[in-house]
C-alpha cells in the first residue's frame, strides 16, 4: 500500500483534551498507533469545547481556515479551527471553534423537545464543519473514521451531500459508536429543515444513523453485537492490527 494514503479521525472526545466520552483514551492512542504502523498520513479533528484548556494545550488558530462557511438549512454558519499537537505524538488535531455550538462545558446531551433540536444540530455543525474544513484544506482523505454519536453524521454526509465532490466523493467511511446518550431519533422536520438526505434512517438515534450509512462499522471494546458487526479487542496491539486490516481491506476495494 502507498504512504500516500490518508486517513482521517472524527471524534467527539479526545484524552487529553476532554475526558467525558469513554471513546476518549481510544481516540488517542488509536491515531498514533495505526500512524506508526506505517502507510497512513493522519489528521484528527474535534470540537473545540468550551472547557478545553487552550492555553494548557496549545491551542492557535488557524487564521487560513477560519470563518469557512458552513450550511444549515436556510442559513450559513462560520466556523473558526484551532489546532494543537497531541502531547508526545506527532500527530495534530484539528479543533472546529463556534461559541454558539460549543460554547458550553461539553457535548450537549438533551434528548426532548427544542434541547434535542439543539443536540442534533450542534452535531450536524460539527460534521459538516469537518467536511468544509477538508476542502478548504485542500486535502482529501481516501478514509474517514468516525466515533461516537457526535460524529454520526459524517458517514451520510458523505455518502450523500459530498457523494459527487470532487475532493470527498471517493472517500469511505468507518463508524464507531460510543453507547452513550443522547439516545435522539432524527425527525423528517429536522432533516427536511437541514436538506439532509437520511433515506430508511429517519426516526432512528444519531448512532444508528452513522452506523447505517458508513461503508463499515466496527464497535468499541466491551461490547456486543448480535448482527456480526465486528468488535475492536481491548488489548492495544491486536485492535491497532484490527483497524489496520479494515482499513487495508476498504481501501484495496475495487469500486463498483
Amino acid at each position: 500500500m502507498s504512504s500516500s494514503n490518508r486517513l482521517l479521525y472524527v471524534a467527539g472526545a479526545l484524552s487529553p483534551f476532554t475526558e467525558q466520552s469513554p471513546l476518549a483514551p481510544l481516540t488517542r492512542s488509536l491515531p498514533e498507533q495505526v500512524q506508526d504502523a506505517g502507510d497512513f498520513e493522519v489528521r484528527i479533528m474535534m470540537p473545540c469545547y468550551g472547557n478545553i484548556n487552550e492555553r494548557k494545550h496549545n491551542l492557535h488558530e488557524v487564521i487560513r481556515l477560519s470563518d469557512t462557511d458552513v450550511p444549515m438549512g436556510t442559513e450559513t454558519k462560520s466556523v473558526a479551527v484551532k489546532v494543537a499537537s497531541v502531547p508526545d505524538a506527532q500527530l495534530q488535531v484539528y479543533f472546529m471553534d463556534h461559541d454558539g455550538y460549543f460554547g458550553q462545558d461539553d457535548q450537549a446531551t438533551a434528548q426532548n423537545g427544542d434541547a434535542a433540536d439543539e443536540t442534533l444540530s450542534q452535531a450536524l455543525f460539527f460534521n459538516r464543519s469537518v467536511l468544509e474544513t477538508i476542502r478548504e484544506l485542500r486535502w482529501g482523505p481516501d478514509l474517514v473514521h468516525s466515533f461516537g454519536w457526535m460524529s454520526s453524521f459524517t458517514p451520510p454526509l458523505l455518502a450523500t451531500t459530498f457523494a459527487d465532490d470532487d475532493l470527498l466523493g471517493a472517500t469511505k467511511s468507518v463508524f464507531t459508536p460510543d453507547g452513550q446518550p443522547p439516545g435522539v431519533p432524527v425527525p423528517s422536520g429536522f432533516a427536511d429543515r437541514m436538506n439532509l438526505s437520511l433515506d430508511g434512517t429517519i426516526g432512528s438515534t444519531l448512532s444508528d444513523v452513522g452506523h447505517a450509512h458508513a461503508d463499515e462499522a466496527i464497535l468499541p471494546p466491551e461490547t456486543s453485537a448480535e448482527d456480526g458487526t465486528p468488535i475492536f479487542s481491548d488489548e492495544t496491539g491486536p485492535r491497532t492490527d484490527q483497524a489496520i486490516s479494515l482499513y487495508d481491506q476498504m481501501l484495496s476495494e475495487v469500486p463498483a
